[in-house]
């Protein structure tokens, strides 16, 4: 096969898995979003706790091990076996009515989701080409960011319309979609000899890799501080703008606002000139992020935070695909799965705290919280900037992980 040839099938295979991708996500979007209403509707508030605390306290504690599984063993069967099990868990929660054994349902779906995220992720330089691999993740970025946007308006148009069974019966249908895109699109990477260690070491190597790597390592305060203060504004945001615009609606468009600039963002990633720049990509999406939640919170105008919203968005979208690029090309691809992974813990224990320390009266007030996730935010970006300057970066060779630039096929 010619190398057009090679690169056309590795597009249209790229964007089955984009495309799959985007049902998936705007499912499980629309599905949280369901049943958050059915908690909202009685007066024991701490249901709708219940429902985000399922989906990000369990892969916290099994997502290394998890990880460190999907680059043991054949990560395309992972990535088929965990999608069609998921599709059976939300048929379930479809067929069920009881509250608790639907949220029961969710949690383990968010467990097979480690696996399954982590063993996509893993296969996505095999499936692109090493060389085409930020364009990847830009796309991938793209469709996750579009998800945001369209899930939400899906499920709650749906939720009122037919109730939530419907919404995740469609999420079960979705995951026999990204079922069908692992089977035929997915190549088969054959699994490193058994080395009969233990789950803990991997585990500990994905952790060292991230911290110790000179690419990703000083990024880690950046990528921690923009997931804390971001999950803090979700929670103070949800009180704060509903009292700046006085609307549910002008609520929700603000909402759009920062979901439509993360698809724009997502898509100025790919483009050429900022190839091999992930780290501008992550650390600059962060500034605009961390400037956005700053004017949010000095500037209470309803237009004035729908244009910093678009900012602040469009630097949320470069700044995922940065991230998501940054570690296929600084971390060995035989730790991709427990890499990937390992970050998932960073971004779920991070934004389990900033949802506890973003509500409102439990230590500050709404828009004191939001000004200063802003400006926490601007001053990770900053210490990135300084730490890697030209003249204090470290020595290639004392970076654990090296570029992994391979010719393409």
């Amino acid at each position: 096969m010619g190398r057009r040839a090679a690169g056309r099938q590795g597009t249209a295979a790229v964007l089955a898995v984009v495309v799959t991708t985007f049902v998936s996500t705007t499912g499980d979007a629309a599905a949280s979003l369901a049943l958050v209403l059915d908690a909202a509707r009685g007066d024991q508030t701490w249901r709708v706790t219940e429902v985000f605390l399922a989906d990000l306290l369990p892969p916290i504690f099994l997502a290394p091990a998890i990880g460190a599984l999907v680059d043991r063993y054949n990560a395309r069967r992972v990535w088929l076996g965990g999608s069609l099990a998921q599709a059976a868990l939300f048929a379930c929660a479809a067929a069920v009515d009881g509250f608790h054994v639907r949220v029961a349902l969710l949690a383990l779906s968010g467990v097979l989701a480690v696996a399954t995220g982590a063993a996509s992720f893993a296969l996505l330089p095999d499936i692109s080409g090493v060389d085409r691999i930020a364009r990847a993740n830009s796309w991938m970025t793209t469709a996750a960011s579009a998800a945001a946007l369209a899930g939400p308006g899906a499920g709650g148009a749906v939720h009122t319309a037919l109730g939530t069974g419907w919404i995740l019966a469609f999420d079960a249908l979705s995951f026999l979609a990204v079922a069908g895109a692992a089977a035929f699109v997915a190549p088969t990477r054959s699994a490193p000899p058994p080395t009969g260690k233990p789950l803990h070491e991997p585990t500990r190597r994905g952790l060292r890799l991230l911290r110790r790597n000179g690419a990703t390592g000083p990024l880690l305060p950046v990528l921690a501080a923009t997931i804390l203060a971001t999950a803090v504004e979700g929670v103070a945001g949800v009180f704060y703008l509903r009292e700046v615009t006085g609307s549910d609606s002008a609520y929700g468009q603000l909402l759009s606002a920062w979901a439509l600039g993360s698809v724009i963002g997502a898509l100025l990633a790919s483009w050429n000139r900022l190839d091999g720049r992930e780290t501008l990509l992550v650390g600059g999406g962060a500034a605009l992020m961390g400037a956005a939640l700053l004017a949010e919170g000095l500037i209470p105008l309803t237009g004035a935070i729908a244009v910093a919203f678009l900012a602040g968005g469009l630097g949320n979208g470069t700044h995922n695909a940065g991230v998501r690029t940054l570690v296929h090309r600084h971390v060995p691809a035989a730790d991709h799965g427990v890499a990937w992974a390992c970050y998932r813990v960073l971004a779920n224990t991070c934004v389990t705290t900033g949802y506890l320390l973003g509500t409102p009266g439990v230590l500050l007030g709404a828009r004191t919280l939001i000004v200063l996730s802003g400006a926490g935010t601007l001053l990770a970006a900053l210490y990135a900037y300084h730490r890697l300057h030209p003249s204090r970066r470290e020595p290639a060779g004392e970076s654990v992980g090296t570029p992994q630039r391979e010719p393409s096929a």
